[in-house]
Order: C-alpha cells, then structure tokens, then sequence
C-alpha cells in the first residue's frame, strides 16, 4: 500500500472530530506503560495504569502525567501531596492490568515503600519519586506535574502499548 493510500483513509478537517477517530489516531503513537502510585489520607496505597506520562523539565526536574476526572483514583491523586511513577518491565502486562481493575490493587502484587511512604512497584524497570508541584484541568482530564524527589532504574526492558495491545519490548539494555 503507498503512503498516498494510507493518508487518503484519513477524515476530512471538520469543526471537531469524533471522539472514536481521536482515539484511533492516538493509538498510534506507542507508549510505555506505567502504573502512579499515591497514598491516601488514611495512608492506604492506591495505583492507576497511566500511559499519559512524559517528561516536561530536566531544569528543574519535572515530569508530567494526567489522568481522567473520572477515574476511581482521582480523589485520592487530586489530594495527594507526593506520588510516584513506576515504569513497568517487559514482564509486567499482568500488573497493568490489575491496576486498570476497580480492586484492592495493592494486594494483588508485591510492592514495597518509597520516599513519603509512596508504595512503588516491585519487578518494575524505574521508579520516579515526586512530590506534586501543580495540577492543571484540561478537557476532561487532570494533567499532574511533579517534582522529581529521586530516581531508580534496573537493567529490564520496557513494556510497550500500541494499536491498542501490550508488545513486551525485549531490547539490549545496553545500547
């Protein structure tokens, strides 16, 4: 198929586009996959499965992230002072999607506790500890910016999201 054919599938420019279309589109684009973590006020651990993530600042170090208001987990984000990023592995499609569940996702997979008690991840390749620096409303979502506490990684692969399926990337770690 030549590119012209591929592009003329494309819809025509219109005053707004379907909301099906948008999505297609964005599916596109392949994403690494991670699961934000946070504590409520009582101190109970909560996640959610986020590939809206990316870097925003290395001066000072910033990251970004956002996250539907209507999200079960959004209460407990839209308070937090402090969350965590946990970027999964290659290995952890099961862990996604537990997180994408309305369950005690916590009790479901190993974990382990971080900077301001944040419950991080075990098995994934990178944890970044934040403390929330401001959130921005946008749409129907929340856009979350946070200041980088401190970073871990290990030598894993990372998993990857596109056309709408999990693609475990098995990569050198050393390039």
């Amino acid at each position: 198929m030549s590119e012209t054919n591929r592009v003329a599938d494309a819809q025509p420019a219109a005053a707004s586009v379907r909301a099906d279309a948008f999505r297609h589109a964005l599916g596109h684009f392949a994403t690494g996959i991670t699961v934000i973590s946070a504590v409520d006020a009582q101190g109970t651990p909560y996640g959610a499965t986020v590939s809206s993530f990316s870097s925003l600042s290395l001066d000072p170090p910033l990251i970004q992230w956002s996250l539907t208001t209507k999200s079960y987990s959004y209460p407990i984000f839209s308070q937090a002072k402090h969350f965590a990023v946990n970027i999964l592995a290659s290995n952890q499609e099961d862990v996604s999607r537990t997180f994408c569940k309305p369950i005690d996702r916590f009790s479901q997979v190993e974990s382990f506790l971080g900077l301001e008690g944040l419950p991080l991840v075990a098995g994934c390749l990178g944890w970044i500890e934040c403390s929330l620096e401001r959130e921005i409303e946008a749409g129907d979502h929340t856009i979350f910016v946070g200041r980088v506490m401190r970073t871990r990684v290990a030598d894993k692969s990372p998993l990857v999201h596109w056309r709408g399926c999990y693609h475990p990337l098995e990569v050198d770690p050393v390039c």
